[in-house]
């Protein structure tokens, strides 16, 4: 008799490489493949038509192979998660998401219009009336996303599209936070911050978690559209990045006479570099952009000149030690949705160790039916020298390996909000379960005991008693 957490081996996986897959004139589950529309640091997009779509649509493929980073597979994994989440007219609409193993894809609606930034680079400065209603219609997209607990983190003008009717579109979600997911970027602690001329002060300090984030990316790109010009530059460095936690942007009414006062005032307190200083909310925002009156000025708006280097001094005094501000928003009770890290051994066959610890996770899970699981696998080490196969790179290797953790994890019949899948580089990986679970809160860990000698990390010590010794949360030791 078969085993309920019986399934066929994870490890006859065969990873084929992207391009060679996605090729113009292809067939992919259905979706006839059309010509690249466009190709960025982290993803390709391209037209597709299928039967029952009347109208192109989009593939979004992520670039993964050889000398590409893992951060790609990371933020497309998260892009997959929050737009099949997102019920909104102003995002793409959800169609289908491909296997990670074997087709990697996000199929999605084709939105018209073209890039903000694209019209920027064209108009440089905005009439004051267009700038007010783009400004608006992309509050409203805002308004809708943090609605529904979504926060861009990536709000930039080439992820903007705007139609003929000024319409506004957000797209690429792949560095945004779902209050209600895990949080991929964060529980890897891998950087992935945004583009340096928008990203919020909070964000450079690694705050992932506040909206007001968007709010400060909004003001970036009002003084732009004003201008034509970004507030603090286009810094390539972490110092550089830091100057926005206390310089003030030059007001833009120093650049462009008709900015009306209000309107500066809106912008320049968008800019503040404490959350807690700025609107709160996007829908607030909005509703002073459609009243002007019932805005109340301060000294921000009567600004015609850029601080002088002693005002700029004693800014820099004021936020030295820059600590973010409190975070608005409800705390997850620990004890009613802990979270369970399962460290799988993804690197040899062991069949009947995989279904114990699905049976143990299982049992765990239904005594915390708000509970979360973040899997986990260790790479000991990436290939030194990269080969033709896609399995022979790095990025390939972390592929199959989260393939393993998704298919040891499909009978446990989990929501894709309560469970998140993690694989990491280490030479220890005591020490990396230890931290991860650390880092991440959690209640439990969940590992099993190996009996070979490869699993040793030091000559007295297995993974498993370091693990023990060395974990701030209780230990669950799975035996066979």
């Amino acid at each position: 008799m078969l085993s309920l957490f019986q399934s066929a081996s994870p490890y006859s996986i065969d990873i084929e490489a992207v391009d060679d897959i996605f090729q113009t004139g292809k067939t992919v589950d259905n979706f006839r493949i059309g010509h690249e529309v466009h190709r960025g640091g982290m993803a390709i997009l391209k037209e597709a038509f299928i039967d029952f779509e009347k109208d192109p649509i989009l593939l979004k493929i992520p670039r993964v192979g050889k000398d590409q980073p893992i951060e790609n597979l990371i933020c497309f994994e998260t892009e997959l998660t929050i737009l099949r989440s997102l019920n909104s007219p102003y995002v793409p609409r959800f169609i289908k998401g491909g296997n990670l193993a074997k087709t990697p894809y996000i199929a999605m609606s084709r939105i018209p219009g073209i890039a903000l930034e694209k019209i920027l680079i064209e108009k440089k400065q905005f009439s004051i009336e267009k700038t007010i209603t783009i400004a608006m219609n992309l509050l409203k997209a805002l308004q809708n996303l943090h609605a529904q607990e979504v926060i861009h983190l990536d709000l930039k003008p080439d992820n903007i599209l705007v139609d003929d009717n000024h319409e506004v579109y957000l797209i690429d979600f792949g560095l945004a936070h779902h209050a209600r997911f895990p949080d991929l970027l964060a529980e890897e602690m891998r950087k992935g911050i945004g583009s340096a001329p928008y990203i919020s002060p909070e964000q450079i300090v690694g705050v992932r978690e506040d909206c007001r984030s968007d709010i400060f990316a909004f003001g970036v790109i009002v003084y732009e559209m004003l201008t034509g010009k970004l507030p603090f530059d286009n810094p390539q460095t972490l110092n550089g990045l830091k100057k926005r936690f206390w310089a003030q942007a030059n007001p833009p009414r120093s650049i462009r006479s008709d900015v009306p006062p209000w309107l500066q005032e809106i912008v320049l307190r968008c800019l503040e570099p404490f959350a807690k200083d700025r609107y709160q909310s996007a829908t607030h925002i909005r509703q002073l952009l459609r009243e002007p009156s019932t805005i109340k000025l301060t000294e921000r708006s009567e600004r015609l000149a850029p601080l002088s280097l002693w005002e700029n001094m004693k800014r820099w005094f004021r936020v030295a030690g820059y600590e973010p501000s409190p975070i608005l928003r409800s705390e997850i009770i620990y004890e009613q949705a802990p979270l369970m890290v399962a460290t799988i051994d993804v690197s040899g066959e062991n069949e009947p160790m995989f279904e114990r610890m699905q049976r143990a996770a299982s049992n765990i899970m239904k005594v915390f039916p708000e509970g979360r699981i973040s899997c986990i696998g260790i790479i000991t080490n990436s290939p030194t020298f990269e080969g033709e196969r896609e399995i022979d790179s790095a990025s390939g290797q972390f592929r199959r390996h989260l393939v393993r953790l998704k298919d040891w994890a499909k009978p446990l019949n989990m929501s894709e909000e309560r469970i998140s899948y993690h694989v990491f580089e280490a030479t220890d990986a005591a020490s990396k379960i230890v931290e991860f679970a650390k880092d991440n809160d959690a209640a439990v860990i969940l590992l099993g005991a190996s009996r070979f000698i490869p699993n040793r990390v030091v000559p007295w010590r297995s993974t498993m008693t370091k693990v023990v010794e060395e974990a701030q949360c209780s230990v669950h030791i799975v035996r066979i």
